[in-house]
């Protein structure tokens, strides 16, 4: 029998529950990790932004842990941890195709965005191969000397309004029970609170539909010499625009690839389910390319390409978009990933996580035995949701865009002046930051967003709205989004080339 004593148990070994655990500790609060599988295991979602690195920084620094301060830029990780595998990045990159036609380059780029994050390579962003950014820090959890159950099953649960927790079940043939006043799920879409509790799955109220078929590959070509060899002007391209979040943007879906530095590639295509429903006659490999064969220029980059060992197939998702509106409870909490998530497009995964993991653990940290723990657990719970709102905000109404390209780039404005505004909000503040990811706190832009929404609604209704049309949106963007405009977004002159947009970093100043 194994039995363990804890004031928090951490359900979920990935990133967020291990780093969850660290800053338990460090608390002064004793945690358990618990996990029903062990590492490294192939997991999705890698692709890591400024406000990303920030807030990790910020939270290695707040709770002493050097040890995961070099993986806040590509330059430091890679120096120190060389093992850990990553990729650059440098920003985002998109690029429009025609079913049935090669990608045909625009001297002026009306075809192309490029929107730029970081200076150099050095402190660049990065894409996490999380297999290895998982494995690392659990044992970073081990490192330091905590528990960790994993290989794990927990089959009974019981909960006490006085005394918590009571976690049964076994570690192999061993049987197992857990005692915690608290719980915390970083369970991801297993969503462990969420059957063990009954919580609802309700996502009637989000408006983006998609699902993915993806896995990782070797012998990915670069699309960069794909672009070159068609007559696109790379030379303009602020940075390489595979060192990205690279997006092509297809008939109702778009193709993810992001790239690590041993040869390996992420890629997958992410599909608006009202537009592609779902056919589960087809098999994933052959839905795979299906889509390949409509995009050849897209397809001639994976013309070598095979499956990676890890995962080893194709995999295929059903509806990606899920949502609990009970995000906490007396004596438990989810993580933002755990209560919901909308759509990879914005690479706002991560990011996420991490501000919901320093929310949490600010709660957990200043009102543990206080009367006022359940009001701010509340408060915790209405963040969550209003991110995950904002965020479907933004990302469906770039699923609306998708087949003009005029109206996308304009639209995906909104998420940059986010994004940056809440950069330089948090490196303006000296003490604690306390403002919402993306400014979901900030009445105005949440109403700018709205505004723009209606406004796009019906150009895209329309069959094809003129280049008149497509202008008078572009110009409205721009005037809306001023006051949260601090990078030069919506700048013609720029030919949907940003060259510069992160606000930098309190450590080495900014990323010039």
């Amino acid at each position: 029998m194994i039995e363990v004593a804890a004031d928090i148990a951490i359900l979920g070994s990935g990133f967020a529950g291990s780093l969850t655990t660290l800053i338990v500790d460090r608390i002064g609060l004793t945690p358990v990790l618990i996990d029903r599988a062990r590492h490294p295991r192939f997991a999705i979602g890698e692709s890591s932004t400024p406000i990303a690195n920030l807030v990790l920084d910020d939270l290695a620094r707040r709770y002493d842990l050097p040890r995961l301060l070099p993986l806040t830029a590509y330059g430091s990780w890679h120096a120190t941890y060389p093992s850990v595998v990553c990729g650059v990045k440098r920003g985002f990159s998109f690029f429009t195709h025609e079913a049935g036609q090669p990608f045909v380059p625009d001297a002026a780029h009306a075809n192309e965005l490029l929107v730029t994050a970081n200076s150099d390579d050095e402190h660049s962003d990065t894409q996490w191969l999380r297999s290895d950014v998982d494995r690392f820090l659990v044992q970073e959890v081990e490192r330091a000397g905590l528990r960790v159950l994993d290989e794990t099953d927990i089959t009974e649960t019981d909960v006490r309004d006085s005394d918590g927790w009571i976690l049964r079940g076994h570690r192999g043939a061993t049987p197992v029970s857990i005692t915690a006043r608290f719980l915390i799920d970083a369970t991801g879409e297993a969503g462990f609170l969420r059957r063990s509790l009954g919580l609802t799955d309700d996502v009637s109220s989000v408006r983006t539909r998609s699902r993915a078929v993806y896995s990782h590959f070797v012998g990915v070509e670069p699309w960069h010499d794909r672009l070159a060899a068609l007559g696109g002007r790379v030379a303009d391209h602020p940075f390489c625009c595979d060192d990205a979040a690279q997006h092509h943007v297809l008939d109702g879906a778009w193709l993810w690839i992001l790239r690590f530095n041993n040869g390996v590639t992420s890629a997958g295509v992410v599909i608006d389910e009202g537009r592609h429903p779902d056919d589960p006659s087809v098999s994933p490999e052959r839905e795979w390319h299906e889509w390949l064969d409509r995009y050849p220029s897209v397809a001639s980059l994976f013309r070598h390409a095979t499956v990676a060992q890890t995962p080893g197939a194709l995999r295929r998702t059903g509806r990606l978009q899920r949502r609990v509106n009970t995000v906490v409870g007396r004596h438990w909490a989810l993580l933002p990933h755990t209560a919901g998530f909308v759509d990879p497009l914005l690479s706002t995964g991560i990011a996420h996580t991490l501000c919901g993991i320093e929310r949490l653990m600010r709660v957990v940290e200043r009102c543990w035995e206080d009367e006022s723990f359940p009001s701010e657990l509340r408060r915790y719970e209405a963040a969550v949701l209003a991110e995950l709102t904002l965020i479907d905000e933004l990302v469906s109404g770039c699923y609306a865009s998708f087949g003009r390209f005029r109206l996308l780039t304009a639209y995906s404005m909104l998420y940059f002046a986010a994004a940056t505004s809440y950069e330089h909000q948090r490196l303006a503040t000296h003490d604690e930051f306390h403002g919402l990811f993306l400014c979901a706190d900030d009445g105005a832009f949440r109403q700018v967003v709205r505004d723009v929404r209606n406004q796009l609604t019906p150009l895209v209704d329309t069959h094809a709205p003129s280049p008149a049309q497509a202008a008078d949106f572009e110009r409205m963007v721009e005037r809306s989004i001023a006051p949260f405009n601090l990078v030069g977004l919506c700048d013609a002159s720029a030919g949907n080339m940003y060259r510069y947009t992160g606000a930098g970093r309190r450590r080495d100043g900014p990323r010039v």
